[in-house]
């Protein structure tokens, strides 16, 4: 039987023991994208990172993914890495993939082994305009022939800029697929403007002509500080490229060194125009809306709006603050902005997101208006106001204290796209998580394996039960021999007697051993030899009562009497 319930506790312990260790395994896996907008005949690195205790099955099945993309290369890393105080191999798993179309395209998830790999959504735009050629791409000192293993190419969003306005300036590296050992990529500043590197280098795989390439893409932010002609130097390349033995001896034979340099540029800067709007914002785009807006209000509760801004041509510390203001009887609350920044089409992209407040304090009409941007628009090379239309508002009454005209739930009607209040209310309480809804019949076993290895420790634990006689459940003792109690009169031994009379009765006491007793004298030696122990009495003449009464043995009762229950403490209590 011991057996038995150790077996069970062990079992009750294991599924605890997997229902703690699956969440785990859930958030093993991650996949990654390091780009959410590309060109169609650009490439995409999908990055899948598990740990290697949750991969059983190798590869991931890529069926869904090669609907939409080709499959240009893959490569299996394997990283050790240290996760709350133990080691862990991480399998690292990048996918080249090529679009095959344009559009929004939404990435399945991926088994690998046990768990699934997050969906992931790609923006992919039509083809842009092919890549020049190599022979093309020539550098001032030495002139590159036609079909260089290695080539460098740049592209400024402007050449026209104005004074303080933000330029993109993106350098692509070119090397084909399997002649690169190492190398180092330098730009420097140039004389005039600030240079920045935003983000980091980005890496796909183009066709040109019947050559595949690598390319790193690297990109910049570039801020005039003076207007005239300001010169971008051209980027250098240093590395060892594969020798004439191909790629797989190259790194044996040490490889070629390589040197190239890439175009430089020239800008035109412009100075800030006379009588231009002050700040001074030059940028090649803004736009202006909300959000979210309410459709109503009541007066002491909040409605929230939502403003944002898209600039094109711009970092996040060039944005303007975005300010909201309410005429009438009105409190107006802004919460902290929050920033993006991007890089579209080769130009930076910022946008910020700002949300307000807006408390009524009184009934009638509110009217709730955005502040007005002017900046300047370096394309058109003109003075812009970009402004949003009023808010018109009408406020109600406080809701009754009684509760009764409350609205339950958002004080506003917003014009985002949340359409949750349709949805049914056990469908709002499930978890969007399918681990979390796999996990909850796992979470119910292990509460039942816990309660039964609880039921199992309690029985083993638990102490025996009593009979009315207040004795354990267990095996009785046998009952004393009657010839016993003459031996202890005639020692004396009051211990012993008392011992032996209980057990005889069978009572818990002396008190219990006189209600067993028929004979009165019995009963008397006894309450005597009961009062000689507390020291209100003769011992030698109990002791010779207890003789005389108990010659013949103890008579008893047929049956025991019941006593009824004293609320008092007994007269002579049990040392």
């Amino acid at each position: 039987m011991r057996a038995a319930r150790r077996r069970w506790t062990a079992f009750a312990l294991w599924w605890a023991l997997l229902a703690c260790c699956l969440p785990a395994w859930a958030q093993g896996v991650t996949a990654s994208l390091d780009r959410q907008r590309i060109a169609q005949d650009e490439t995409v690195t999908l990055t899948i990172d598990a740990d290697i205790s949750a991969v059983t099955s190798g590869m991931p099945d890529l069926n869904g993914v090669l609907r939409d993309f080709n499959l240009v290369g893959q490569t299996v890393e394997q990283d050790l890495r240290s996760v709350g105080g133990g080691l862990s191999m991480i399998l690292r798993i990048k996918l080249v993939l090529r679009p095959m179309r344009s559009g929004e395209i939404d990435i399945p998830p991926l088994r690998i082994g046990r768990v699934l790999t997050p969906p992931l959504h790609l923006t992919v735009t039509p083809p842009r305009a092919a890549p020049p050629d190599p022979a093309q791409a020539a550098a001032p000192a030495a002139p590159e022939a036609s079909g260089e293993p290695v080539f460098i190419r740049t592209k400024l969003d402007t050449t026209a800029p104005y004074v303080q306005q933000t330029v993109g300036y993106t350098m692509w590296l070119y090397y084909e697929l399997g002649t690169l050992l190492e190398g180092r990529l330098d730009q420097d500043p140039p004389d005039g403007a600030s240079l920045q590197k935003v983000g980091d280098d980005r890496e796909s795989v183009v066709q040109i002509g019947r050559r595949n390439y690598n390319v790193v893409e690297r990109r910049f932010l570039l801020i005039p500080e003076r207007a005239g002609r300001v010169t971008v130097p051209a980027p250098r390349f240093l590395g060892r490229i594969s020798g004439g033995f191909g790629g797989a001896f190259g790194s044996i034979f040490g490889g070629e060194d390589t040197r190239v340099r890439g175009p430089s540029a020239e800008l035109a800067v412009k100075p800030i125009p006379a009588g231009a709007p002050q700040p001074w914002l030059p940028f090649d785009g803004l736009q202006l809306r909300y959000v979210a807006a309410p459709r109503s209000a009541r007066v002491g509760e909040t409605a929230l709006v939502t403003v944002q801004a898209v600039v094109d041509g711009a970092v996040a510390a060039q944005l303007p603050e975005l300010a909201l203001r309410a005429d009438g009887d009105a409190q107006v609350f802004p919460e902290s902005a929050q920033t993006a920044e991007d890089f579209v089409d080769g130009r930076p992209q910022a946008t910020m997101t700002r949300r307000f407040a807006v408390l009524p304090t009184r009934t009638g009409t509110l009217h709730i208006r955005a502040s007005r941007i002017t900046w300047w628009d370096a394309t058109a090379g003109v003075s812009r106001i970009a402004v949003l239309p009023d808010i018109v508002l009408p406020v109600a009454a406080a809701a009754a204290p009684d509760g009764g005209a409350a609205a339950v739930g958002p004080t506003t009607d917003t014009v985002a796209d949340d359409d949750g209040g349709d949805v049914p209310l056990w469908r709002r309480w499930m978890p969007d998580n399918v681990w979390t809804l796999a996990l909850l019949p796992l979470g119910a076993l292990w509460l039942i394996s816990m309660a039964w290895g609880w039921r199992l420790w309690s029985n083993r634990h638990r102490p025996a039960r009593r009979d009315g006689a207040g004795r354990t459940g267990a095996p009785a003792a046998a009952q004393p021999d009657p010839r016993m109690l003459a031996t202890a009169l005639a020692r004396g031994d009051r211990a012993a007697i008392e011992r032996v009379l209980c057990g005889l009765a069978p009572a818990r006491d002396l008190d219990g051993v006189r209600a067993r007793l028929a004979d009165p004298a019995q009963r008397a030696a006894v309450e005597a030899l009961q009062r000689a122990r507390w020291g209100d009495g003769d011992p030698a003449a109990a002791m010779a009562a207890m003789r005389a009464a108990f010659a013949q043995g103890p008579r008893w009762w047929p049956r025991p009497s019941r006593r009824p229950p004293s609320l008092l403490p007994p007269l002579y209590p049990e040392r």
